[in-house]
């Protein structure tokens, strides 16, 4: 996983999406992962997932990225679905669940800065959990960098070390150690830094006002729509089961759509 890429991606994204406000994509990631959980209908849980992947292809998300991450639920849901599943149609529904769960969590990831994924849960946290996840941020591309220095090092000095597999390792696990100690130095120092400006045990993070309210309105509505057909077609799935392939092909003529506009844009 690229924390880098994902940030890069949250913090300078135009589309509307992007500029929807925090707390209505958590209400809406909520509703939806919802929907996912209740429902028992390969169906409706497909429709769900292609909804999320055209929701992702009109915010103009890095597809390499998003569905590689999606992935990797999937192989495990596998291994899952061959050992538990007692037939094909329910473990195509384990696998299919994990991935349209673990997409919606990876779109609200690649469409919200962390600082303002974590502000609304700030309010909830203790203040030593919710500050810790804020400074957990900055550290994270610190680090990130410092490992990249490290791995050139180790590179170079495996060079030198070249048909010595003993030596290699040792100075892979001496800069493994370098990094581990600069970890604790720097937070530390960000202590000591923030000691000084003044922090008294609370970070303040304001939440941006959403760009157009009308799409926020919309967003909460379309979440709420899937919650509610979800929970129908789980309460009456005797009676709506036979037709719940209507709503994977709407989904699938949804996804298509929004492929070929997107097309006809670029």
């Amino acid at each position: 996983m690229d924390v880098r890429a994902i940030d890069l991606c949250a913090t300078t994204g135009t589309s509307r999406l992007h500029g929807t406000s925090p707390i209505t994509k958590l209400v809406a990631f909520a509703f939806v992962l919802a929907a996912v959980v209740v429902q028992q209908n390969l169906f409706v849980v497909l429709a769900c997932l292609l909804l999320l992947v055209a929701l992702a292809v009109a915010s103009r998300l890095p597809a390499r990225q998003v569905f590689g991450l999606a992935a990797y639920p999937a192989l495990f849901s596998l291994v899952f679905a061959f050992a538990a599943a007692p037939d094909a149609f329910t473990g195509a529904l384990f696998v299919v669940r994990a991935v349209a769960a673990s997409l919606a969590a990876i779109v609200l990831l690649f469409v919200t800065p962390y600082p303002q994924l974590f502000a609304p849960l700030q309010r909830v946290l203790p203040e030593v959990v919710g500050d810790a996840l804020l400074m957990t941020y900055r550290s994270v591309f610190l680090l990130a960098e410092k490992f990249e220095h490290l791995r050139v090092a180790i590179r170079l000095r495996s060079g030198l070390t070249h048909g010595h597999p003993v030596r290699a390792a040792r100075a892979t696990v001496g800069a493994l150690g370098a990094l581990v100690l600069y970890a604790f130095d720097l937070s530390q120092r960000e202590y000591d830094v923030m000691r000084l400006r003044g922090y008294q045990g609370r970070l303040r993070v304001t939440l941006p006002h959403a760009a157009s309210r009308a799409f926020d309105a919309a967003l909460l509505a379309s979440a709420a729509a899937v919650l509610a057909v979800a929970v129908v077609f789980r309460a009456a799935g005797a009676t709506l089961t036979p037709w719940s392939w209507l709503l994977a092909a709407t989904a699938a003529l949804a996804l298509l759509a929004t492929i070929a506009g997107r097309l006809v844009r670029t």
